[in-house]
């Protein structure tokens, strides 16, 4: 093709990736070209957020307006940075493969503490300049403060790097493509169904003028539909907003067998806690149809889980900022058993609840068991065990523990494991195991507590036990309340009782509040 294509770029390192990634992808189908940098508002205003920032379109409007006066034939674009309205006479024509579309936690090592959620410390300064991050990382953590971060990948990692933050957020896509070494920081892959990502977070964009054909022609050859398909409901629900990174609303869509689920976190302000909803749908015009309708969806008056909240609780914070009443409180009592164990006949130990962390190290010293590995059924789990090992090597990120089971297998492979437990375990991860890998240690009993409770609008239950600690006092419930467990074995003993649920697919207090709005 005689055609020489004009590509229009930021000059960030990050930018230029993304452009000479495009331009060695026009080189593969023959096509030549040119990289021409272009300066932008949000290159040059290095001292303010972005919800500071007038305007829209920061990094992107000098290179638009280029593209329509003919200085550049395509814009490469990180497409979360788009507005969601296009100027007139100009069109996005494709759209590249999806980079994976986490969050990636960097933490400063003098800031590590295992025993916190997200495992930087009480207190920490977390550098974002992000709307979309601020509101998150403040709803999981309400003790931090949180302190603007400008600048390109590698100037904000050097700024962590040099103590003036204590952890920042930034999108693994950028770290992965400029493959920076971070083996000095801790580092935390956020999972995007507890973190959502911004709208098409991970994809780059190719714009160029709608009348031009042949360019247009030229870039369907490297369009991917299917990324396409997912990012235009992102996208779609982000116009309903206003569209652009000013403000504060993440939304993914995972494909499925038949569509995609989506999971969407949004509000006015960054400063107050954000509505979550998630839901399943086959198209784009079905998706934003649901969003709709559950968008301005009341939320239930009164809920009920079954389980001690702390006042820095997610779900707590998250009720009281909603002005929902709830009610916090386990059904089961739970009493340490004296046991006997040698350290010495096992490799990993791994721990399904908080409960079975505390009552094991009530009576063993942690010092004992530092060279052993450790795994965990979950974040909540993890943090207690934090306050007692310097390591963790498995942390579950499921609530289907088949799921986590699986995982943990490939990991240990053929290694004995030792599973402090309670008398009426369902010993779920060890059913994947050889018989002679597991080694398991009563540690803790557990009995109901039989209480009447009122009637609620919507009930959450943490585990099986407390399920039928529930039933054994309060035969059934209102006939319109929501009912809500976290992980298929709670789930199942709903079932058995007559009752259908709604299932929490990863055990954090998150997911309980996008169910309790979808």
């Amino acid at each position: 093709m005689s055609k020489n294509i004009r590509i229009g770029s930021r000059g960030s390192d990050l930018a230029l990736w993304q452009a000479h990634f495009f331009q060695d992808s026009l080189k593969a189908i023959g096509v030549d070209s040119e990289i021409i940098i272009i300066t932008t508002k949000g290159d040059r205003i290095q001292h303010l957020s972005f919800d500071k920032i007038e305007g829209k379109g920061f990094f992107t409007k000098e290179i638009e307006e280029a593209l329509l006066n003919d200085e550049i034939d395509i814009a490469i674009h990180s497409h979360k940075d788009l507005e969601t309205q296009a100027p007139p006479g100009l069109k996005i024509a494709g759209v590249s493969y999806r980079e994976n579309p986490s969050e990636l936690l960097l933490i400063h090592p003098d800031a590590i503490d295992l025993s916190q959620p997200l495992n930087f410390k009480k207190g920490a300064v977390v550098g974002t300049s992000s709307a979309r991050r601020k509101a998150q990382i403040s709803e999981l953590r309400s003790d931090i403060t949180i302190k603007d971060i400008r600048g390109n990948v590698p100037t904000r990692v050097n700024k962590l790097r040099e103590g003036q933050f204590d952890a920042i957020l930034i999108a693994f896509a950028g770290v992965h493509r400029l493959e920076l070494d971070l083996s000095d920081i801790h580092s935390e892959m956020l999972d995007p169904r507890l973190f959502i990502p911004a709208p098409a977070q991970g994809v780059l964009a190719y714009q160029c003028r709608e009348n031009d054909n042949e360019t247009s022609d030229i870039i369907s050859n490297l369009h991917d539909q299917g990324v396409s398909n997912a990012i235009q409901i992102e996208r779609g629900i982000l116009s309903g907003f206003g569209g652009g990174c000013h403000i504060p609303i993440g939304v993914h869509a995972t494909p499925t067998n038949e569509g995609f689920r989506i999971r969407a976190t949004f509000s006015n302000a960054w400063e107050s806690f954000s509505k979550r909803v998630r839901f399943e749908t086959t198209s784009l015009e079905g998706g934003l149809k649901i969003f709709e309708s559950l968008k301005t969806k009341d939320l239930p008056s009164t809920v009920f889980i079954s389980r001690d909240l702390s006042e820095e609780s997610y779900l707590k914070r998250a009720c009281a900022e909603h002005k929902i009443a709830l009610i916090d409180k386990s059904l089961i009592a739970i009493s340490p058993l004296t046991f006997q164990i040698n350290h010495d006949e096992c490799e990993w130990v791994f721990f399904s609840s908080s409960n079975s962390v505390e009552s094991f190290f009530s009576q063993e010293k942690p010092e004992n068991w530092a060279s052993k590995k450790f795994g965990t059924a979950g974040d909540a789990t993890a943090n207690t065990l934090g306050k007692y090992v310097t390591k963790i090597d498995f942390i579950g990120s499921e609530s289907d523990m088949s799921i986590v089971s699986h995982k943990f297998k490939e990991l240990v492979g053929s290694k004995k494991v030792l599973f402090p437990i309670s008398a009426r375990s369902l010993k779920s991860i060890q059913a994947s195991l050889a018989s002679n890998q597991v080694l398991n240690v009563e540690c803790y009993s557990s009995k109901p507590i039989h209480i009447q409770l009122t009637e609620s609008q919507a009930y959450i239950f943490t585990s099986p036990s407390n399920v039928e600690a529930y039933l054994e006092g309060n035969t059934s419930f209102p006939e319109s309340a929501k009912l809500i467990s976290i992980g298929n074995s709670t789930a199942k003993k709903l079932k058995e009782h007559g009752f259908s649920s709604l299932i929490a697919e990863i055990p954090h207090e998150s997911e309980l509040w996008a169910l309790l709005a979808s």
